[in-house]
């Protein structure tokens, strides 16, 4: 049989013939897309390996956890090799297909935006996309860059949004509401007409009138000052006399992304709605979303061919300054609400009960008329939507960036609590960790009142999951007390004695790729330390430490839970059971 594909360069990989008339997707290619990776799937892989994307989408792993780039598979029996081709081609196959082909529907979308081939959009990232979206805006003129000679501008050190200093607690039987602002990004760029062929243009270059405002001006130059970078900004000036590049692409994408969702929304309102209908609208309404957020972080990308550092800041700046004007307006008269936390486009506010409208009869009523006036006033005064994005009924706040627990309250599908930027739910930490660390939390923040008695039974419960279901087992202890890193730079560039290095070099792992150890009682022979890259044995497992990551992930959440986290460690690590 002819085959499409040949043995590549030193007979070490399998490529698809240069005159071969087939199409090739190189799936991996598809998955390891920020905008697939992070933003359709939330980070739940940290790499894109066979096994690491399927155990994390599928719950499936490769043939008998083996892998072929550490196991010589030509030393196994043939039923064997056959047994784990067969499942990598399986699992490629489900990958592909998962929700309904949704990744290969969605790069569909993305070449449809970009104006590209679709197998060349599942083979690009998308600062290609959007360099063969404007180049095809160039040619058509609809962009010109002849009042922007210095379009591309090389990357300079910028601030970020704003934060909110968090307030630290744990808020019980109380209203948090999360506000959030639509749009934030896509509506300052419409707004203010900012692309790389519009900024500092030199046909406005006289005009004061199209200056951006001193308030914007003045949070770009505090914001450089706080992140100690050396330099000032005098001005910038957008042009009013012809509408910009990326203004354009979003108007057109979100307009797109507004028609879908209307049409959703009627299907889904008819009494034998049309399944492909449905997903077919849910599909574009996604692309567009993903595609217009997408462009923005691009202009601060020095290897982006429309990269304009100018544009990133304005953008940014013009959030911090929006952000600011919200909070100020959320804390004074006559809403008076105490902000709990909040970031970039969001903030979590608490309703002072002195201040609701008397002649509303029930809590919730109160609290909905005065959020429905902020709400009102925001449009009014910013010209932003803010929107009621969450509302915990209990919640847990940290005092640290982008970190809290909030639960709605809700039954059925939507009791699953809300957690943010907690690092024992971080995929580097042993499996075992992140269960018992999800557990533990959800608990406490769904029943508050029984936290007392549930918690230190979770805790137990743990503990005894370690020792008697994880720890006399060799493929339990494989699965879940593994940790993971992923190498930052090569191997050889990292100190002799760091872990992180060491590993790489005995793995034999590269830059991006992920290296493993577990902990140990004693030194490995390997390592020469008390770590090892070989599954431990029931007798040379370091229990304690995993007991002790386990308590450290922990501790914040149950210091602010008003537990007495010396008393629960003491006693966990020194194995006294009872803990009640």
């Amino acid at each position: 049989m002819n085959s499409p594909f040949e043995i590549g360069y030193g007979r070490k990989y399998i490529t698809l013939k240069k005159d071969s008339e087939n199409k090739h997707i190189d799936l991996i290619k598809v998955f390891e897309k920020q905008v697939i990776k992070d933003n359709v799937f939330e980070g739940r892989y940290r790499t894109t390996g066979l096994d690491a994307v399927s155990s994390a989408l599928l719950g499936i792993t490769k043939y008998d956890s083996l892998n072929a780039g550490s196991v010589n598979m030509l030393e196994k029996p043939i039923e064997e090799q056959k047994s784990y081709v067969k499942r990598d081609a399986e699992l490629v196959m489900f990958l592909a297909q998962y929700n309904n082909c949704l990744v290969l529907r969605l790069m569909k979308v993305f070449s449809q935006y970009a104006e590209m081939d679709y197998h060349k959009v599942c083979h690009t990232n998308v600062s290609k996309w959007y360099e063969t979206k404007y180049k095809k805006m160039i040619e058509r003129g609809q962009c010109r860059l002849e009042s922007t000679p210095f379009y591309k501008l090389e990357k300079k050190e910028i601030g970020g949004g704003h934060h909110t200093t968090p307030k630290k607690g744990f808020f019980i039987n109380t209203n948090v509401y999360e506000l959030d602002v639509k749009g934030m990004y896509p509506t300052i760029v419409k707004n203010n007409n900012m692309s790389f062929d519009t900024l500092n243009c030199t046909c406005c270059k006289y005009d004061q009138t199209v200056y951006l405002s001193q308030d914007t001006i003045d949070i770009i130059n505090e914001n450089l000052k706080e992140n100690k970078i050396n330099r000032q900004v005098s001005n910038y000036w957008v042009c009013r006399k012809k509408k910009g590049a990326f203004p354009s692409v979003l108007e057109q994408v979100l307009k797109d992304r507004e028609y879908y969702l209307e049409m959703l929304k009627k299907e889904k309102s008819k009494p034998n709605p049309n399944h492909l209908l449905l997903e077919e609208y849910q599909t574009y309404q996604i692309g567009a979303k993903l595609f217009a957020n997408s462009g923005f972080g691009l202009f601060a990308n020095e290897h982006f061919e429309f990269s304009n550092y100018i544009v990133a800041e304005c953008i940014t700046a013009e959030g911090r300054r929006i952000h600011k004007k919200m909070e100020l307006i959320a804390i004074s008269k006559p809403f008076n609400f105490d902000i709990v936390f909040g970031f970039t486009d969001s903030i979590f506010i608490k309703l002072n009960k002195n201040d609701y409208d008397e002649n509303a009869t029930k809590e919730e009523e109160k609290e909905e008329s005065i959020i429905d006036d902020f709400i009102l006033r925001c449009k009014q005064e910013l010209g932003i939507t803010v929107e009621i994005k969450n509302k915990f009924v209990n919640s847990i706040f940290y005092g640290k960036k982008n970190r809290c627990v909030g639960w709605s309250g809700r039954k059925g599908n939507e009791r699953e609590p809300f957690i943010k930027g907690l690092d024992g739910l971080a995929s580097s930490n042993p499996l075992w960790v992140r269960r018992w660390f999800s557990n533990i939390v959800k608990e406490l923040v769904k029943d508050p009142q029984t936290r007392f008695d549930i918690i230190p039974k979770l805790l137990n419960e743990a503990v005894f999951d370690l020792k008697n279901n994880i720890y006399p087992c060799e493929k339990k202890i494989e699965k879940e007390l593994k940790f993971t890193q992923r190498l930052k730079k090569n191997p050889n560039d990292y100190n002799e004695s760091v872990r992180t290095g060491v590993l790489g070099r005995l793995l034999e792992k590269d830059k991006g790729e992920e290296v493993y150890f577990y902990e140990i009682t004693g030194i490995d022979n390997t390592t020469k330390e008390s770590y090892s890259i070989t599954v431990p044995s029931s007798n040379n497992i370091n229990i304690k430490k995993y007991k002790s990551l386990l308590l450290d992930k922990l501790e914040d959440t149950l210091e602010i839970a008003g537990f007495n986290t010396i008393k629960i460690r003491t006693e966990i690590l020194e194995n006294i059971i009872p803990l009640l």
